[in-house]
Order: structure tokens, then C-alpha cells, then sequence
């Protein structure tokens, strides 16, 4: 297929203007069209449609719980012509969350819903793709068992799958996993990619992009990796890079720690998940994890829920863990995850996230831990972040939740400026309060 092809494909920068005048999926049948397909999914208008309709994708259950726990209210719909700036220009709140393409956000504070607004067809019972920000959500998860004493965060990975045993991921530590310092030879490039290109191949396994011949494969006869986990033993160390020197956000990263959460546990990721988080939220709905193609959970972006249960995560989040009667997160693990080392913040500043003339440059970031992006650690500010315009903003000190789920123009959050304005309107927000 051809790279630019592949390109558009992935990162949605097909011009929207084509697509004008389609509505995806809004006749039965649908027609051509307005399809959504395994290879559209990701680009505009499609994704609208399709990050409320993951199902596109294999998927396994995660269940609820128990009773609801309803979050109160303290209306205040005023609260989103607040105006904070960006650049040269002054924005309100709502004007920003509109200019990302967002289909839903909720503001809270001290547990309490300031506002909470829909677009389009996306509606509070609706699902939506968290992308990204699930990493944050597995890295809690194993904080769970570090809490437990199952498993020690300086131990090499390959004490806890042995099937990475010599590989470049078997012989880092579980820390270096978690901060995503493992230096690996691979590149989170969503624009420039080509068929053998090792993320290429990775984006094939993660399902962001069709991999027709992959499924096709009978693993009782073909040894070619078709999925996530297997695909991990491939990774090899970038050669330019030192371990431990320089945060990189690669998502493979992720792909293990969701292997070791199963093999500890001895429970596939959404069944622990199920059992140890969401069953004591107090949620709403049942969630899901979209999957690859062997069923494994994609631990780096897979989760799907609705937009007040991932609210309910935030408020767990900004509470140290506790939420609903329940210390849901370990408190020592979240504590931790907020705290951000000298060692840490130079992993940070070493990146292209704090090059002042780079694309994807961001003031707010201190550090990367735990799949956490910490702002600023002494206020204890982080957040939960996914490609598209997926965010769950914790901010401690002021004890303010704001959760947002879009459809973006484009994957890179970090080099989109009204993605960038998004987070400038969190800050502003939160501050105000």
C-alpha cells in the first residue's frame, strides 16, 4: 500500500472536506460511503462514529459491580465561558473543548459535577474509546500488586515473563518499563511509517492498521507474531539512545506491563480490572477492552467506557485511591506516581517534550511515571492522555476532576494546538476554582 496512503489512513489528515457531506453509519444499510471501515476508522468524520463504536474491534468485558455511586451535583453551567489564554488569543473554556472536536466533557469539584455537556450523537450512556489514557489506568493496575508484594518494581522483566528471557524487554527493570526510559528502536511516528518499518508492524498488531493477512494466519502453523505479546520479543534497543537516560513515549512499553498484570495475577487484564477497579467504583456501565487479534486486552489504549465512569476513575485518582467506600488504587502507589525525582525530571527534560522550538513542546510537563504525565508534583496535577483528544485531568491541590472525550482531526495530541489550547483550558480551569 502506498506510505502516504497508509499515512492518511492512520493519522486522519485526509482533507474533511472530502467527506463534507457524509454522515458514517446513518442509513441501513449504510452505503459506501459512509462505511466504517478497519482501514477509515481512525480519520474524520469516521472516527467520530467509530470511537463510540469500538466493537469494530475483537473485545472482551469488563463488568461492573454493586450499586451505583452517584456523583452529586453543584451546578454551575457559567463556569465554561471562563476565558484563560493561549499564544496571542483569548478563549473561553467551552470554545476550546468545541475546537478539539470533543463529544463530551464534565467538570468536577470536590466530588461535585460543575457542568457536564454532550455533541452530536454521543450521549452519557454512550461508550467511548479511551485510547491512550488507558496506559495510566494499567499502571495503577499494577501498583495494586507492588502493594501486594507480588511484584518489585527493580526486578528485570523477564523474572515475571519468561518468554522475554534475552530479549531487549526481558532484561530492563519494571521501573524503566513504567517511565518509559527502555530505549527501544521504534518511533511513535503516526505520520511516517512504511510496510517493514518496526512500528509499522506494531501499528498491524495494535489494530490501528487492517492487518488482513495477519488474521488470516493458523497459529498451529505459521510462528509469525500476529499479536501484541509476541510481538514484544522484537523490539531491540535503539542503538543512539541510552537506557534510563531520556523519557520516550512508546507505547510497547505498556503492552508488557499488561503482561505482567496477567501473569502475576494470574487473571487476563479486563478480568483483573474487573475484579479489583471497576467492580468498586460504584460505576454506571460495564466497560470493555477492545483487543488484538488473539484476544489479549490492549493494555496501551484499549479501554472503552462512558464519560462519568471515567470521571469516577479521576475522582479516585485526586483522592489518593479512595473513592465510593473502597481504597480502589493503592494510596502509596498513587502518592508515588505523582512524585517526580531529579532523576525522573531529566528523563523529561531530555525529551522532545520540553524543546522549546520543537512541534510538540509543553510547558505544563514535569515528568512521565507510572503512565502517568505529571504537571507539577508538589501540587500533585497530572493526566490521563490518549491520541484523538482522550483526557481525565487530576488536579490535587484544588481537587478538580475534568474529563474529556473527543474525535480530533488528528492522532498526535502533542503536536495539535487546539489540543494543546485543551490542556492550557484544564490549567486555567482548575486555577480559577
Amino acid at each position: 500500500m502506498n506510505k502516504s496512503i497508509i499515512s492518511l489512513m492512520v493519522t486522519g489528515l485526509v482533507s474533511t472536506s472530502v467527506f463534507a457531506d457524509v454522515k458514517p453509519m446513518s442509513t441501513v444499510p449504510a452505503q459506501p460511503n459512509e462505511q466504517v471501515t478497519l482501514s477509515n476508522y481512525t480519520h474524520a468524520p469516521f472516527n467520530q462514529w467509530a470511537f463510540q463504536n469500538m466493537g469494530i474491534h475483537p473485545s472482551v468485558m469488563v463488568a461492573r459491580d454493586g450499586a451505583i455511586k452517584d456523583i452529586p451535583q453543584a451546578l454551575d453551567p457559567e463556569i465554561v465561558q471562563h476565558k484563560f489564554v493561549y499564544g496571542d488569543d483569548v478563549l473561553l473554556f467551552r470554545e476550546a473543548m468545541i475546537n478539539d472536536h470533543t463529544d463530551g466533557y464534565i467538570i468536577l469539584k470536590d466530588g461535585k459535577v460543575l457542568h457536564e455537556e454532550y455533541f452530536g450523537d454521543f450521549t452519557a450512556k454512550d461508550h467511548h474509546l479511551w485510547a491512550s489514557s488507558t496506559k495510566s489506568l494499567v499502571g495503577q493496575a499494577l501498583g495494586l500488586l507492588v502493594e501486594q508484594g507480588k511484584v518489585d518494581v527493580n526486578e528485570k522483566v523477564s523474572a515475571y515473563i519468561a518468554e522475554l528471557k534475552g530479549t531487549h524487554f526481558g532484561k530492563q527493570t519494571v521501573r524503566t518499563l513504567l517511565n518509559m526510559t527502555s530505549a527501544i528502536n521504534y518511533s511513535e511516528d503516526y505520520v511516517n511509517m512504511a510496510p517493514g518499518d518496526v512500528h509499522f508492524e506494531y501499528f498491524r498488531r495494535l489494530g490501528f492498521i487492517p492487518a488482513y493477512d495477519l488474521m488470516a494466519l493458523d497459529p498451529m502453523k505459521a510462528d509469525t507474531p500476529r499479536d501484541l505479546l509476541a510481538f514484544a520479543a522484537m523490539f531491540e534497543k535503539n542503538k543512539e539512545l541510552k537506557v534510563n537516560h531520556k523519557f520516550e513515549y512508546h507505547s510497547p512499553n505498556v503492552d508488557v506491563i499488561g503482561w505482567i498484570v496477567a501473569r502475576v495475577s494470574g487473571q487476563p487484564l479486563n478480568k483483573f480490572i474487573a475484579d479489583n477497579i471497576w467492580s468498586k467504583l460504584g460505576v454506571e456501565h460495564d466497560a470493555f477492552f477492545i483487543t488484538d487479534m488473539n484476544y489479549n486486552p490492549v493494555a496501551t489504549g484499549g479501554f472503552n467506557t462512558t464519560l462519568r465512569d471515567f470521571a469516577r476513575v479521576g475522582l479516585a485518582m485526586v483522592n489518593n485511591g479512595a473513592y465510593n467506600g473502597e481504597q480502589v488504587f493503592s494510596e502509596q502507589w498513587v502518592k508515588d506516581s505523582f512524585t517526580i525525582t531529579k532523576e525522573e525530571n531529566a528523563h523529561m527534560m531530555n525529551s522532545v517534550y520540553k524543546d522549546a522550538d520543537g512541534a510538540v513542546f509543553d510547558p505544563h510537563l514535569e515528568g512521565y511515571k507510572n503512565f502517568l504525565w505529571v504537571h507539577d508534583s508538589e501540587k500533585n496535577i497530572a493526566t490521563f492522555r490518549g491520541v484523538f483528544g482522550q483526557f481525565l485531568y487530576i488536579n490535587q491541590e484544588k481537587n478538580v476532576v475534568i474529563a474529556s472525550f473527543s474525535s480530533a482531526d488528528s492522532a498526535s495530541n502533542a503536536a495539535r494546538e487546539t489540543s494543546k489550547a485543551r490542556v492550557q483550558a484544564f490549567e486555567s480551569l482548575a486555577e480559577s476554582l
